[in-house]
């Protein structure tokens, strides 16, 4: 995403959203549901700021977008609910599989940096979501 841009854009997962907020991310992704995976797939986009994320027996993902810009930019919808068909254990979306998805929060501080006309080395603005968690501690036993 170009700095410059003001225009809002959907992000691909790994990139920083410019919002803080709550966001889906989806990745391991291929093109058909019976593709034989070597490899992590290609990453999927980044749908949000979002006020909730609900699965429902496991048939489809609800989501609910603050603004409706944002549900027109990520999904084409003119609607705040969108819901995401899950089909074999993976998301649909947009012709797309997903196997992997992730919720996550975007805080101020993890949002998206501006590019700086100083710096010889540009800022890093890509951040993979699910990576954070493996130097999360482990929850309390009960």
């Amino acid at each position: 995403m170009d700095s410059t841009d003001l225009t809002p854009q959907r992000l691909q997962y790994g990139e920083r959203p410019s919002q803080a907020g709550m966001y889906l991310g989806l990745f391991h992704g291929r093109r058909s549901r019976k593709e034989d995976m070597d490899d992590w797939g290609f990453a999927g986009p980044v749908l949000g700021p979002l006020s909730y994320c609900h699965t429902t027996y496991m048939a489809y993902v609800r989501l609910r977008f603050i603004r409706g810009q944002d549900a027109r930019i990520c999904c084409n919808s003119v609607h705040l609910e969108v819901d995401l068909t899950v089909v074999e254990d993976m998301i649909h979306f947009e012709g797309a599989y997903y196997g992997d998805w992730t919720v996550f929060f975007v805080t101020l501080e993890d949002c998206r940096r501006h590019d700086d006309v100083f710096r010889n080395k540009p800022r890093i603005n890509l951040y993979q979501w699910h990576d954070h968690l493996k130097s999360a501690p482990p929850p309390p036993e009960l």
